[in-house]
């Protein structure tokens, strides 16, 4: 079976519709979610209920990790790790695996959440603009501008040079137009011809 790059891509995009964007760098600990879906940090869920962090994962959280109680889904990140990019990635990654109703870490599964992730913090279309704008995108430009590592954007980049096309949805366009306040403040001042 094939990750569903679409689909991943789609339930991202509909998920930012929601939101109130007020920064291209985006935290989904600040997104309206269902009230089913928890974010909060290890430390501050074991000091509220007692349960030891040693018990979660198998004591190996790389980021974040996903815990299921009857509806509700449970996020928790590790706010001892410094590299908040890399914090922030495991939340989205793990954010993918509840919006995408994942039931296991199967390498598809994986992937799908990885690809839901780089949509969250750095849309498609978004980057097209930017592009359209500049007349280039680089990786540095990815990781000035959004919430994620060098390492994330460089991959951004390798991806959609690998695309032949992109996605132009209606659900996309609205996207952009969220967006397009926040591209015309941080780009058209920098890109100015003088």
């Amino acid at each position: 079976m094939k990750p569903d790059f679409e689909r991943a891509q789609n339930t991202a995009t509909d998920l930012l519709l929601q939101q109130d964007i007020k920064s291209l760098y985006i935290d989904v600990r600040d997104f309206k979610l269902p009230d089913c879906i928890h974010i909060d940090s290890i430390q501050n869920f074991c000091s509220l209920t007692g349960f030891p962090s040693t018990e979660l994962a198998d004591g190996n959280i790389d980021g974040a990790c996903l815990l299921k109680k009857g509806p509700h889904r449970i996020i928790l990140y590790d706010d001892q790790i410094e590299n908040e990019q890399r914090k922030h990635w495991g939340i989205c990654h793990e954010l993918g695996h509840v919006f995408l109703d994942h039931s296991d870490d199967n390498k598809e599964s994986e992937i799908e959440a990885h690809f839901f992730a780089a949509q969250i913090v750095m849309p498609e279309i978004v980057l097209w603009d930017i592009l359209k704008r500049k007349g280039s995108i680089t990786d540095y430009d990815i990781y000035e501008s959004f919430n994620v590592s060098y390492m994330a954007a460089n991959k951004r980049i390798d991806t959609l040079q690998r695309r032949s096309r992109f996605n132009s949805s209606l659900r996309d366009k609205q996207l952009l137009e969220k967006f397009k306040p926040l591209l015309d403040q941080e780009f058209s001042w920098k890109y100015e011809v003088s």
